[in-house]
């Protein structure tokens, strides 16, 4: 039951007209996260860093590479709670008839019933033995949660690795903490020429409009956050 890459990647999913290489981060995310022939352990990357760096980018530069590599991608709203388990219950509709009951398929259509049935009816899927090779990317998990103290939309991400001991996760981040889920990479920090190319491809019109001048001050700030 592979899904296309089309399938996997809602519209939403940001798409850059000109990627920012990162030949050492995209090694790691490989070398983590591609499947085996015998793993019985699941599989997790951390990418974090600055907000605007480019850690969902380089998810989707790394999906798009190697998405004939998993039998299921998934792509989840990290950025809260409710839009969370909303990507979820989204995904049951990919997945094949008969694997999970009908009403979580025709969820995200109707919006009729409980969406937390959906949401671990979509989990228990995953952590079928014998449905090994996807991949799930929680992108923007930046909500700090701290058990008993966090607002109404952070969330304990890990509620949500359907407790199987396969698959892939990759979650992007602001919050360097994660770190300890898996293995992790922080974004590395960019040089003036990737830093021109992040603000070329973001506001192109913006800085296309107010000059070089204003491009340089954009590349000379981005340099400066990161020290």
């Amino acid at each position: 039951y592979t899904l296309s890459l089309h399938d996997a990647l809602p519209i939403c999913v940001p798409r850059v007209n000109k990627f920012i290489e990162r030949p050492v981060e995209m090694a790691e995310l490989e070398r983590v996260l591609l499947p085996e022939r015998q793993s019985c352990r699941q599989k997790r990357f951390v990418l974090h860093g600055l907000g605007g760096i480019g850690k969902t980018q380089l998810a989707v530069e790394f999906t798009s590479q190697h998405h004939r590599r998993f039998n299921a991608i998934f792509w989840l709203d990290g950025r809260s709670k409710d839009s969370l388990e909303q990507s979820i219950a989204s995904c049951a509709g990919r997945i094949p008839d008969g694997q999970i009951s009908e009403s979580s398929r025709t969820y995200s259509a109707s919006s009729n019933g409980d969406i937390n049935m959906v949401v671990q009816e979509v989990l228990a899927w995953l952590a079928q033995e014998d449905n090994s090779q996807w991949l799930l990317i929680f992108d923007n998990v930046d909500r700090d949660y701290k058990p008993h103290k966090s607002g109404p939309e952070a969330y304990d991400v890990t509620d949500y690795f359907s407790g199987a001991n396969h698959g892939s996760i990759l979650i992007t981040t602001r919050l360097a903490k994660l770190e300890q889920l898996g293995d992790s990479q922080q974004l590395g920090k960019v040089n003036e020429g990737q830093a021109r190319a992040i603000l070329q491809t973001r506001y192109k019109r913006k800085y296309g409009m107010f000059g070089h001048h204003c491009m340089d001050t954009g590349v000379k700030l981005i340099i400066l956050l990161q020290t």
